[in-house]
């Protein structure tokens, strides 16, 4: 099925899309390239628009305030009005926040164009008014930011790599019995995974899952497991136990996602660059069917939950899809019955009863 067909809402950013949200009651916050945030209801009517003064690299909300990574500071915004409530300068850029245990937590890392790596970096953290509690700095570049029940932990670069955890000051470094950066994160419940430049999976307590052909270039915890992909534009589902049960090799993925509900498990959503645009492909990870794709602009982020899924995309459009239209049109007859039969699956229909549940 084309997705092209089933979409729920279309936007425009009117610049490229660099961060998205979707918050537990379906508003849409988009984030752009050049400062620009906008709000969208869950109707899809759109709440706000403000200027911030730089590039949004991440967004959070914590029920009451909004916080985004805008170029070389923190900004907090009121929810209803997406008024400025405070800002703060970090030192380099503003890479990544979240909202933890009722603070503001802030990645920032300082980039040596001569030296062509990260210099610096630090974690900071705030009080909801924007109060300073903590900054600790350190010669790594954090990678991924991972709740694991109450704790905090952040995956290390070069040259210590490993994880620290971050609950609390003074942070914890782990050490992993290899030295290999890690590259990304993912975390459900009980279990961080990190992925590492050597190919492997491990979780928070430096366990090894798996290890995949070639660096882990993106790492998403689903419902039931999770997906790595490598540099090479493989995509390997695993049971949570480690075991893999499906796969998909293609052009390099730019970025992926879980979202939407499916019967027991959920659904991945991958967006595979091509020579001009992107190719979105959602997986049901529970059998590794492929249940639709769509080709559009290049996508440079995500962001979804149980019922809907949205992406932004460099020509600014940002889309959302909603499990209960996507349900009916999936339920609809195909035009295309010869498709390969990797679209089409033997195990389709029982997929489709899966997503009504």
């Amino acid at each position: 099925m084309d997705l092209n067909s089933a979409t729920w809402m279309v936007r425009s950013l009117d610049q490229r899309v660099s961060s998205l949200l979707i918050t537990d009651d379906n508003d849409v916050l988009a984030g752009g390239w050049d400062g620009r945030l906008m709000s969208w209801d869950a109707e899809g009517g759109l709440r706000w628009s403000v200027q911030t003064d730089d590039r949004i690299s991440s967004i959070a909300f914590n029920g009451q305030t909004v916080a985004v990574a805008s170029g070389l500071h923190v900004v907090a915004l009121q929810w209803a009005t997406g008024e400025t409530l405070w800002s703060k300068a970090l030192e380099g850029s503003a890479d990544e926040v979240r909202w933890w245990q009722g603070e503001l937590v802030a990645i920032s890392s300082v980039y040596d164009i001569e030296h062509n790596d990260f210099i610096e970096s630090a974690v900071w953290r705030f009080t909801e008014h924007g109060e300073e509690v903590l900054v600790e700095r350190m010669d790594e570049r954090p990678w991924a930011m991972v709740s694991v029940e109450d704790r905090l932990f952040v995956g290390l670069g070069r040259p210590k790599c490993g994880l620290l955890d971050i609950t609390s000051s003074p942070f914890v470094h782990h050490q992993p019995a290899t030295i290999s950066p890690i590259t990304c994160g993912s975390g459900r419940g009980n279990v961080g995974l990190f992925g590492r430049t050597d190919g492997q999976v491990v979780d928070h307590q430096g366990n090894v899952c798996s290890t995949e052909e070639g660096a882990i270039e993106h790492l998403t915890s689903m419902l039931t497991g999770y997906v790595a992909t490598n540099d090479q534009g493989l995509a390997v589902g695993r049971t949570p136990s480690g075991e893999a049960c499906w796969s998909s090799k293609g052009m390099p993925i730019a970025v992926q996602m879980e979202a939407m509900a499916h019967g027991n498990a959920s659904t991945l959503w991958l967006a595979r660059q091509e020579a001009v645009n992107c190719r979105l492909e959602v997986w049901a990870t529970d059998q590794g069917g492929l249940l639709a794709a769509g080709t559009f602009s290049n996508i440079l982020c995500m962001a979804g939950h149980a019922e809907r899924a949205a992406v932004g995309c460099e020509d600014g459009t940002v889309l959302v899809w909603d499990r209960a239209l996507l349900r009916r049109r999936l339920d609809a007859p195909q035009e295309n019955p010869s498709a390969p039969a990797d679209e089409r699956t033997s195990a389709l229909q029982a997929k489709l009863r899966a997503l009504r549940k």
